[in-house]
């Protein structure tokens, strides 16, 4: 009877069907069930809406309220892209353990990690949805007419003072230069001006060809010479796309300008704010594919990987981001022609904050992420 019961405490021990989840898993689960009820039920739209109005309470301007409201999120988010930093080693350590694993198994061993309760995959999770609630619940604001339309009190807590109506401050202003004439350069001087580079930028090679044994040991040197030469891979990565740009330059060369006033009434579609938002989303696309590109490229090197194949490869995604970039560009004008200029202030408030984010706050999170590291070494590899 003993070995019996020694036998079935053996079995429960190995049936991993008994065994209670991870705490951290357990608590991912509850919170996604909490967190997608709050969001089905207008939870989340309500608080962003609260937040807003609250922000025109103290700025009593529209136009300077969406500003601040994206400035906000992207303060209040600070902690999460902190602890993402903090987990980036694991997170890369899985995508490269799931680029091993067949395509089938994949989704096997993401479940497997979720089980087990891995933090970093966990908190993964975790941020996309956050992430994810957020952007849409504050988009989703300025797509209602409560510019016209009274806002109802059910949108709004308790606490936040109602606003009074009509609403001030809609009408955006930002100075705008338009170009009142042009004109364009001859063929012939268009074709010597392509030679003349062409030939400028190989005669450079061949000198360094040359002479590059001297100076063999000189750090400057070489460092000069590989900026120069990720330049040229940048470049080379949406090439077509430079000439075609260059072309339509020398053709239309701006002679005289008219320095105006552009005011976007946020509560309407605007085509000129059309065009800044999809200039704005092609280069923050463009910005966003060279940092990932250039990242992936420096631990390329660092792995000992060939440079003509790591060269190859960033010239490569290169392309796909000034492809991707040119995609999202235009579905952004073409989207935001049916909609109100407000969401369009929103996002490029975003793109704005993105893109100065590497140098701001971000070198903020690098030096915390650097200490807390520090700190306790096990956080590097969790």
């Amino acid at each position: 009877m003993a070995e019996d019961q020694s036998s079935l405490s053996q079995i429960r021990k190995i049936d991993n069907s008994r065994q209670w989840l991870p705490f951290i898993t357990s608590f991912l689960l509850i919170f996604l069930v909490v967190l997608f009820v709050w969001f089905f039920r207008g939870g989340s739209f309500k608080l962003y809406a609260s937040l807003f109005f609250s922000i025109y309470f103290v700025t009593h301007q529209i136009w300077l309220s969406v500003l601040f409201m994206g400035v906000l999120q992207n303060i209040i988010f600070l902690p999460l892209r902190l602890i993402g930093n903090v987990l980036r080693q694991p997170l890369n350590d899985f995508e490269n353990e799931l680029d091993q694993v067949e395509e089938k198994q994949q989704s096997l061993v993401f479940s497997k990690k979720i089980k087990d309760g891995n933090l970093a995959i966990v908190f993964y999770i975790f941020n996309f949805f956050v992430n994810a609630i957020a952007f849409f619940s504050a988009g989703r604001i300025f797509l209602i007419d409560f510019y016209n339309k009274p806002v109802s009190h059910n949108l709004l807590y308790n606490w936040v003072p109602y606003p009074q109506y009509p609403l001030n401050g809609t009408d955006f202003r930002f100075p705008f230069l338009k170009i009142t004439s042009t004109f364009a350069l001859p063929w012939t001087t268009i074709f010597m001006i392509i030679g003349g580079t062409i030939l400028f930028s190989t005669i450079l090679r061949l000198i360094w060809r040359l002479i590059r044994f001297i100076f063999k040991r000189n750090q400057k040197i070489l460092y000069a010479r590989i900026q120069y030469n990720r330049l040229l891979l940048t470049i080379g990565g949406f090439g077509g796309v430079l000439i075609l740009a260059s072309l339509f330059f020398l053709r239309h060369i701006p002679n005289a300008f008219q320095g105006i006033l552009l005011i976007v009434d946020l509560t309407r579609q605007n085509t000129p704010m059309n065009f800044v938002t999809a200039v704005g989303t092609f280069i923050t696309t463009i910005h966003a594919g060279y940092k990932n590109n250039s990242l992936a490229a420096s631990q390329a090197r660092v792995a000992g990987i060939a440079p003509e194949i790591v060269a190859k490869v960033f010239k490569e995604k290169m392309r796909k981001s000034v492809k991707n970039g040119l995609i999202l560009g235009a579905g952004a004008f073409f989207i935001t022609n049916q909609i109100p200029s407000a969401f369009e202030l929103s996002i490029a408030t975003f793109e704005v904050m993105y893109i100065i984010y590497p140098y701001t706050f971000g070198k903020l999170i690098s030096v915390s992420t650097n200490k807390i590291k520090n700190i306790n070494p096990q956080n590097a590899s969790v």
